[in-house]
């Protein structure tokens, strides 16, 4: 579903009232998931360079190519839409920096503060933004963005409560897929299976879309991997056929995007009893967890729930297997800022949307983890997975 107009005009106000803070006169965005952020449209396929232009006043502009220019104006939000190249009687000039010089010129911004995606823009872009515009002065303001999409609107919001649900549905049927002693891959492509008929049957006309590049987009964004024993340290790892066996533990990840917006929901099961080891570890995550939840809430910085962590972990004899964070930021990508990690003084704001996943990766037995994606509130968070979060044994 895209955001309607006043929606993402709303959001065109927030990165605008940024950039005029930092005294910069427009920003060239080039970023798949910032152009959607500011469009409402993707291209799916990234075959082409895709470019807003976003002046400090006044109204954007979307560069893109011919080939896109008939179903930019059909969904896009930006009302000017300038293609560069040729497909079919839509013609324009042959390069996006052709059509970027000419607007910058319209605008009188030839000369002006230009602000780029300093943490993403290839290098070759810059050469050429340099090159269009050599009397202009170009400074990173990708923070200037990013700080605006922070706080997720009511749009965002929606769709990522319809990807929990998927999510939610896809963790269902892999936890009873993991009691049946299946394989890392039957697991994973049972959940993915559950997944695309839950999108198909309940919310057909959602996207289950993510952000590709210029050598391919991605159409279909319900994931899911699992992990037996000692392959969970691997953390990103394709599923194989290895089975699990009594006394294991199995880690399974899901990872949703309906309309670009991502959810993650991670569990780790027991499978039959477990090792005192492994039962100890299970028994302290759980209570790590239980302890560190009350400080996500707003007023508190990324560091400080992580230290609240960094104690807790000390206090169960885990203190030597504290991770380097226990979450993360959730919305157009599936791990954007902040960090809950030491170094992100970041305060905690309502509608800022997370991830809460303490951990344990200990190399004698493999690891453990479970995951939610949640949201702050006024009041505190509101975790929006909802799979059984104890310890699951099956």
């Amino acid at each position: 579903m895209i955001p309607d107009t006043d929606t993402v005009r709303a959001r065109w106000a927030r990165v605008q009232n940024n950039l005029r803070a930092d005294g910069v006169d427009a920003m060239v965005v080039v970023k798949p998931q910032n152009t959607f952020y500011l469009s409402g449209y993707t291209p799916m396929i990234y075959s082409h360079p895709v470019l807003v232009v976003l002046p400090a006043e006044g109204e954007p502009v979307f560069i893109l190519h011919a080939l896109r220019a008939h179903s930019s104006r059909t969904v896009s939000r930006i009302s000017d839409i300038r293609p560069y190249g040729r497909w079919a009687k839509e013609i324009g000039p042959d390069h996006w920096w052709q059509v970027l010089a000419e607007v910058m010129a319209e605008r009188g911004l030839s000369e002006a503060r230009i602000g780029i995606e300093g943490e993403f823009l290839p290098v070759n872009y810059q050469r050429r933004l340099e090159l269009s515009l050599p009397e202009a002065a170009f400074t990173d303001t990708g923070q200037a963005l990013m700080r605006a999409r922070y706080v997720k609107d009511a749009a965002e919001l929606e769709s990522l409560r319809v990807a929990c649900e998927i999510a939610d549905a896809g963790m269902d049927a892999a936890l009873e897929a993991v009691a049946g002693r299946r394989s890392e891959v039957e697991v994973s492509s049972v959940a993915m299976r559950t997944m695309q008929e839950v999108w198909s049957s309940l919310h057909p006309d959602r996207l289950a879309m993510d952000f590709g590049n210029l050598e391919g987009g991605v159409f279909n964004a319900l994931w899911a991997y699992s992990l037996v024993g000692d392959r969970v340290p691997m953390n990103s790892a394709p599923p194989t056929s290895r089975r699990p066996v009594n006394g294991e533990i199995q880690w399974t990840v899901i990872w949703t995007a309906i309309d670009g917006m991502h959810a993650e929901n991670e569990r780790s099961v027991a499978v039959g009893p477990l090792p005192a080891e492994r039962q100890r570890a299970f028994e302290a995550l759980l209570a790590i967890r239980e302890e560190v939840q009350p400080y996500l809430r707003p007023g508190l910085t990324c560091a400080e729930v992580y230290e609240a962590a960094r104690t807790s972990y000390v206090r169960h004899g885990y203190g030597d297997y504290l991770p380097g964070r226990i979450g993360h930021g959730l919305g157009l990508g599936p791990h954007e800022q902040p960090s809950l990690g030491p170094h992100d003084d970041l305060v905690l704001e309502p509608g800022m949307t997370l991830t809460f996943e303490p951990n344990l990766r200990i190399p004698s037995f493999g690891g453990l983890q479970h995951s939610d994606s949640l949201v702050i509130t006024e009041a505190g968070h509101e975790l929006l997975t909802h799979t059984r979060r104890d310890l699951i044994q099956v």
